[in-house]
């Protein structure tokens, strides 16, 4: 049995012949509704999670493919499913991009707001302005605040993109609390 893993998302398994008679099982005969299957497929995960050294969950998400090879042996790709939250993006969410003439502005900004609850991702042209990346508010408040200090870009995943492919992040979840007094 070869097991190689070239990210952390793909495993992939060569079986050949003596390790399907080991198995007791044939390519023809994999099926996962098949309990002897599944049987197999643990045992499997359960080898390449000692050799890798990792944690594997089975009972995880997991595309499992299967391509028969000559001489009775068979390859098994396992893609993991499973995307941690902090990797995920949301492609609905709405995103909206000003921009500032200073870092003192922004720092205007965010003193000048009583909730704070907004946050962004600030990035910097290294020229002196500064573009905030933050979810879309529809408070009348915060937009107004928003224009005292700052020019808006456009709203919307174009613009967002843009501001990350050619400027430089300064500071993600980036702002700043304020004590009311």
């Amino acid at each position: 049995m070869k097991i190689n893993s070239p990210n952390k998302a793909k495993i992939i398994v060569e079986l050949n012949h003596d390790d399907m008679v080991e198995l007791d099982i044939t390519y023809e005969n994999m099926d996962y509704s098949n309990i002897e299957t599944r049987r197999v497929i643990w045992t499997i995960l359960d080898r390449a999670r000692t050799e890798l050294k990792r944690d594997i969950d089975p009972s995880g998400k997991l595309t499992i493919e299967t391509i028969p090879l000559d001489k009775g042996g068979c390859v098994i790709f396992f893609t993991i499913n499973d995307i941690p939250e902090s990797i995920k993006r949301d492609v609905f969410r709405r995103e909206e991009v000003y921009e500032f003439d200073s870092l003192d502005n922004v720092i205007d900004l965010f003193s000048s707001l009583k909730d704070n609850i907004l946050l962004g991702d600030l990035y910097s042209d290294n020229k002196g302005k500064f573009r905030l990346i933050t979810p879309f508010n529809e408070k009348l408040i915060t937009k107004i605040r928003f224009r005292e200090y700052s020019h808006p870009c456009r709203e919307g995943k174009l613009a967002a993109e843009i501001t990350k492919e050619h400027w430089h992040l300064k500071s993600s979840n980036f702002g700043i609390v304020t004590a009311e007094k």
